[in-house]
């Protein structure tokens, strides 16, 4: 997993109607397009890179039998990488995840809520979430990468 830092970045009207919609898709809602996360990611995503998936929650994040760092964040599925993104006022972490790394996907739900859990060789990530819609999307994108990625090989 890859640290990367947003730089200063124009953005224009285009790229950012553009990601809004691609949220959409994946199944974002009014109270997630407010969030810290969606607002940094027009920074971070480039032109010619789309939004297959987005789920959003808390998470457990770290190697397995380690001390796991805890927040609220989301993981972003592109067509080119996966992003790990947790934005709060004058902190950011946003980690890339190459597709090549990532072991396994799963999700259960129990009620209204589920869990994301994702696998890399580097550790797991954790995502409990209300957006039942977002994480399906979010896993089924990520499946069909995990399944390219194999095809290539």
């Amino acid at each position: 997993m890859a640290d990367i830092r947003p730089s200063e970045v124009r953005v224009t009207k285009d790229q950012e109607d553009r990601i809004k919609r691609e949220l959409q898709a994946a199944g974002a809602v009014k109270f997630d397009m407010l969030l810290p996360e969606t607002r940094e990611l027009p920074k971070l995503i480039q032109p010619d890179e789309h939004i297959l998936g987005i789920v959003y929650g808390r998470y457990k994040k770290g190697k397995v039998g380690t001390v796991q760092t805890v927040g609220r964040g989301a993981l972003i599925a592109t067509d080119q990488r996966i992003l790990f993104l947790d934005k709060k006022p004058l902190f950011i972490r946003c980690d890339e995840i190459a597709y090549e790394i990532v072991s396994g996907i799963s999700y259960a739900r129990v009620a209204i809520a589920g869990t994301v859990a994702m696998r890399t060789r580097e550790g797991e990530v954790h995502i409990r979430t209300f957006n039942q819609k977002c994480a399906e999307q979010f896993v089924a994108a990520l499946e069909d990468a995990i399944f390219r990625q194999k095809v290539k090989e």
